[in-house]
């Protein structure tokens, strides 16, 4: 059967399932091999030179000078024929082209016959003589055996005619020294060429999985690049898409909760319409939700989710919380019962916000699932250790146990309410509204701070949502109390609690501000809102459009601003440059740096990084409420409060 002209050496039975179907790594093997028979062409062709030179000077006398040297001659021509074609090879484009097999097996049959012609010239009666001519033949034939073995073909171009001759020659004698002789060397050049064959597919076999491992070892590398192509064009379309909707969503919900305030809670037409107002500013409350949950989610999928470790007081974190969620559940005809054993005020180590948002969660979810009776938040130390290491190794985590009188979950379905988009009732689910990520966010949440959540649940009864998480105490003489309690918020989240001890705290009635505000805000809809709640708040307020605007007010000399609200995306210069370049025109000015705060739809853990590595005190997500806007605003202008107002530390 004749051989694919562009394949023409592969061996059959071991490549095909390798080569036939792959043209470029037939191509590649080709190649590789026919290199690998050029490369020891040099050596290989001097040596060859110098053996006969020596060997026709020691037979010159038995075989005559003329033969010998004009043999000498033909297997130097034949070496340097064979130097020749090397460079041509080694200076060609195309050197897998078939050509160079075909051309380099006829040299390697013109040198195999140089050689072959000391066979005919042997003194056969000569035992002496003929023994160190067929021991040359048979080292000649080894060393071209080895050099070749990449491909059959030249190979048993050069050996045969290299070798038959002198077989053939002592077969003449007749006698048994020539039949031993004659029959060796015939056996020992088929035995050479079967070593030949099998070294052969040795060798496209390694070539085989070389190039296959190459091939590999890149595509992985191309689709590692991918991904992280793809991860990055996901992580700037979540950017940007959370960006796009947070800025008008931050000026639909600010302008609902102006008009709400200013509406009067009474029946008639403004009474419907301040209902009204309600049901937009929660449904707009609910699409945040819902896009800070993909936010979540996404750094989850990513394994960029941070959890933070920080002094606390957890009852602080745990009445913001329920305090909150009290007012949803009565809304509904429930009854929230907590059942505390924690010392108050109970000092921890851990992520604040992330315990709060996993807290907000889980209650939450009972409140939304349960149609009647109550919903029982229980919170203790629980027995057992944690599993940390040292001092805190005997300190048993926290336990949170949410315990519902909804419709609970069944058998089937309780091991996979943890996974992300399920609804274990797909009618029920939407009838509430959500996601499906909720629980899933939460426990891998929980699991990062070195926790986890489980569920028991009984159809028709209830279900329990059990939270434990590792909450080392804290001494209260380790505590900063200059630091406010429970500080904190989820990642781009707009639900942050009140907070204490010289934050915003209505019942203290410390909701006033004193000082001059230099607003940075493209947005004319955001920047109504931001002026508004400024001004509500006691704040002079001047604003500007762009960060060149900004840094031009802010370099004037006795400009008598007290803080900055930097929008981060503004046409010009957007408010990280602006910032940047106002810290260092500080910096060269020995001026004192003017508090910035970032006041941004920009809510990515990587948004807060670019921001306080460009100089700005702190991080504000859009759409935020009016009390986290009072909590940041009073954290830097606390001078400006009064000294005789309650409470302040």
């Amino acid at each position: 059967m004749r051989r694919d002209s562009h394949a023409p050496f592969l061996a059959e039975s071991d490549t095909r399932l390798a080569t036939l179907d792959d043209p470029e790594l037939t191509r590649l093997i080709r190649a590789e091999r026919v290199r690998m028979l050029f490369a020891p062409t040099l050596p290989v062709a001097v040596l060859s030179a110098v053996s006969a030179i020596g060997l026709a000077l020691l037979l010159a006398d038995e075989v005559g000078h003329q033969r010998a040297m004009l043999w000498a001659a033909f297997c130097v021509i034949a070496s340097l024929v064979r130097v020749m074609h090397l460079s041509r090879y080694s200076g060609a484009s195309d050197r897998a082209n078939v050509f160079w097999l075909h051309s380099l097996t006829a040299l390697c049959a013109l040198h195999g016959l140089s050689w072959g012609v000391a066979g005919f010239m042997m003194p056969v009666q000569d035992l002496v003589t003929t023994a160190v001519i067929v021991a040359t033949l048979v080292g000649a034939c080894a060393v071209c055996t080895f050099t070749l073995q990449a491909h059959l073909q030249p190979n048993l171009a050069i050996n045969l005619p290299m070798l038959l001759p002198a077989a053939l020659m002592l077969l003449t004698r007749q006698d048994a020294y020539g039949w031993y002789g004659g029959v060796g060397l015939l056996a020992l050049l088929m035995l050479m060429l079967f070593e030949s064959r099998r070294a052969e597919r040795r060798i496209t076999e390694l070539l085989w999985l070389r190039f296959t491992t190459d091939r590999i070892a890149r595509e992985r590398a191309e689709a590692l690049k991918l991904a992280q192509r793809h991860s990055a064009v996901k992580d700037q379309f979540l950017a940007t898409m959370s960006h796009e909707m947070r800025t008008p969503l931050h000026g639909i919900l600010g302008l609902a909760r102006l008009v709400h305030k200013h509406l009067p809670a009474r029946t008639g037409p403004l009474g419907e319409a301040r209902h009204q107002v309600e049901l937009i500013e929660r449904t707009g409350e609910h699409l945040l939700g819902i896009i800070n949950d993909v936010l979540d989610f996404s750094r989850i999928e990513a394994g960029r989710l941070q959890v933070d470790q920080s002094a606390f007081d957890l009852q602080t974190v745990m009445l913001d919380v329920l305090t909150l969620l009290t007012i949803t559940a009565s809304d509904k005809g429930l009854h929230l019962v907590t059942e505390v054993d924690l010392p108050d005020p109970c000092w921890v180590r851990g992520d604040p916000a992330r315990v709060r948002q996993v807290l907000h969660n889980l209650v939450g979810n009972a409140i939304k699932f349960t149609e009647a009776g109550q919903v029982t938040v229980r919170v203790q130390r629980a027995p057992g250790a944690t599993g940390l290491p040292d001092a805190e190794a005997t300190m048993p985590p926290v336990l949170f146990e949410v315990e519902d009188t909804g419709v609970g979950i069944p058998p089937h379905h309780l091991p996979l309410i943890f996974e992300a988009f399920h609804q274990v009732d797909g009618s029920f689910g939407r009838r509430h509204h959500g996601t499906g990520l909720g629980l899933t966010i939460s426990r891998e949440i929980a699991r990062a701070m070195g926790g986890d959540i489980t569920c028991r649940s009984t159809p028709g009864k209830g279900s329990v949502f059990s939270l434990t998480v590792p909450l080392p105490a804290v001494p209260v003489q380790q505590v900063d109390v200059n630091l406010p309690i429970g500080m904190g918020t989820r990642e781009g989240h707009g639900d942050a609690s009140l907070v204490r001890h010289g934050l915003a705290d209505p019942a203290m009635g410390l909701d006033r501000c004193q000082g001059h505000v230099l607003l940075a805000e493209d947005n004319p809809v955001n920047a109504l809102v931001a002026e508004a709640a400024l001004a509500n708040l006691g704040l002079q307020v001047t604003r500007v459009e762009d960060g060149e605007q900004a840094l031009a007010a802010l370099q004037t000399p006795g400009h008598g601003f007290d803080l900055v609200l930097m929008d981060c995306q503004m046409p010009v210069l957007d408010g990280i440059e602006a910032t940047r370049r106002l810290r260092a025109w500080e910096h060269d000015r020995g001026r004192d740096p003017i508090a910035v705060i970032a006041l941004t739809a920009n809510a990515l853990s990587s948004d807060r990084e670019r921001c306080m590595a460009a100089g700005m005190n702190e991080h504000l997500a859009k759409p935020f409420r009016q009390e986290e806007l009072l909590a940041v605003l009073q954290r830097h202008l606390l001078s400006a409060l009064p000294t005789t107002s309650p409470g302040v530390l």
